[in-house]
């Protein structure tokens, strides 16, 4: 009996020519062999994936951040400083057509002096040195406005207090006494003296109402707003004159 290449004779079995049928159980070592190899794949295809999905969503994460708001996280500011922060961004990153601008927003609880001298302080400790320049102080904008400087980038910083439109608390209406100036009756009648009972004044506001009143606006409007705005030198434009940033 041949076993491979060409059958000599016509009881022979030519095992590789494909006219051939293989018996049964050669069939069943073939087909569970194949099964194996199918198994043995899947697992490295789970195992690729549920290793490698944290991996790759890491790092497009970390593509597709913007490094100069990384660095803003990363200034360590205090949190009465730093509330409720807004980011805007306008412009290419790599710089095609238009260099990217970037801009964050954050809301202060204390005052403008405070809230600059803060800011100033972290941003010397990250590296950033104060940039003399003539048109960073924009006219007729109130506030403190400084610009500076690190590697490829320019920073303006500005502070200035924040202009908040709170709206009083509604009045409290009594209701109208009676014809001989005693309060409507309530249909239910009272046990207690008149000097036991308190007054519609003082039942109408709650007791902690007196102490935080005076709080209030401070807790609905901050008191200080802070706007960080980074450039890139080459296309920084202080005062709009068009001849973009210098060293």
């Amino acid at each position: 009996m041949t076993y491979r290449g060409t059958a000599s004779s016509p009881m022979a079995v030519d095992w590789e020519s494909t006219t051939q049928i293989a018996p049964f159980g050669l069939f069943q070592l073939a087909q569970a062999k194949r099964v194996r190899q199918l198994r043995f794949a899947t697992i490295i295809f789970v195992v690729l994936a549920v290793v490698g999905a944290p991996a790759a969503f890491f790092v497009i994460r970390e593509l597709s951040r913007d490094p100069v708001f990384v660095e803003l996280d990363d200034l360590k500011l205090p949190e009465w400083a730093a509330r409720n922060p807004t980011d805007g961004a306008l412009g290419s990153r790599w710089c095609i057509h238009e260099c990217r601008s970037r801009q964050r927003t954050w809301e202060s609880g204390r005052g403008p002096e405070e809230t600059n001298r803060a800011f100033v302080a972290k941003l010397r400790d990250a590296g950033w040195a104060e940039w003399k320049v003539p048109d960073c102080q924009t006219e007729g904008v109130d506030g403190i406005e400084t610009c500076w400087q690190r590697d490829e980038y320019v920073l303006d910083l500005w502070v200035r207090a924040a202009v908040c439109d709170v709206k009083g608390a509604r009045p409290t209406i009594s209701p109208a006494p009676g014809p001989s100036g005693s309060k409507a009756p309530s249909g239910k009648p009272s046990t207690k003296p008149a000097s036991a009972q308190p007054s519609v004044s003082q039942s109408a506001q709650p007791p902690g109402d007196a102490e935080s009143s005076g709080a209030a606006p401070s807790a609905i409007c901050p008191l200080a707003v802070t706007t960080i705005k980074v450039f890139n030198r080459i296309s920084y434009d202080p005062g709009g004159t068009g001849q973009g940033g210098g060293p």
